[in-house]
């Protein structure tokens, strides 16, 4: 892991280099997040393609129950005592998958910092093999329900004093000016939230993400500070 990413908590981030010094290891476990069309014209050797929508509870947008999330998790090959890596080409399908594993208590889950771009500049190799596991027994170590907020806890937060409601999204989301997948009648915002899209804490020369400074500037600068209870989306 790189010293120089002078980030307080480092352990979520693999770089290249240290995946490439692992890629052999047993009980390592690489999610591609890209989709197929991606994946198909050439991988990191023994990468999964992600799932579409892996992680969602069936007939909701709410996230999965524990029970349904070791079920997909087994269903990849994933067993809870594998280090888990997540990539992608920019960021949000991998940072779900992440999450989801690290909501669910996942002990050992990593994201590439930088993505299959860093790979590719670290000299990486690549692999057009289509990976398909054998189906885990996936045994749940832990929930972790503060990395997750409902829709009942985010109704009853707004406009409650040191609760900062962060919009990720694009500009035109935000402002309602393009609502994209959303419903044109419900567009634009949660009241009272701040927006700044995950984007821009992210260095698009090279796909990781900025200095640590640079990111706490950005965040403050919305009032997305240490103090605060942040309900992001």
């Amino acid at each position: 892991m790189a010293d120089s990413w002078d980030y307080p908590n480092p352990e979520p981030l693999a770089s290249a280099d240290w995946l490439k010094a692992h890629l052999a290891d047993p009980g390592l476990r690489i999610i591609d997040g890209r989709g197929g069309k991606d994946y198909g014209a050439g991988h990191i050797p023994g990468a999964i393609l992600l799932p579409s929508g892996p992680f969602k509870a069936v007939g909701s947008s709410e996230t999965c129950s524990p029970e349904e999330f070791a079920a997909a998790a087994g269903a990849m090959g994933i067993r809870a005592t594998d280090i888990v890596v997540c990539y992608d080409s920019n960021g949000p399908t991998a940072g779900r998958a992440w999450w989801a594993f690290t909501r669910f208590g996942h002990q050992s889950v990593k994201f590439l910092h930088g993505g299959f771009g860093a790979w590719l500049a670290a000299g990486g190799p690549t692999s057009t093999d289509l990976i398909s596991l054998p189906a885990a027994d996936y045994h749940l170590s832990g929930d972790r329900p503060g990395y997750a907020c409902t829709l009942p806890q985010a109704l009853a937060s707004v406009n409650r004093a040191g609760v900062v409601f962060w919009d990720t999204r694009s500009e035109g989301e935000f402002t309602g000016a393009d609502p994209r997948t959303n419903d044109p009648a419900k567009a634009g915002h949660v009241p009272g939230a701040v927006h700044l899209e995950y984007s821009a804490l992210v260095d698009s020369a090279t796909g990781m993400f900025k200095l640590a400074a640079e990111m706490r500037a950005l965040l403050a600068a919305r009032g997305i500070t240490p103090e605060s209870e942040v309900v992001a989306y």
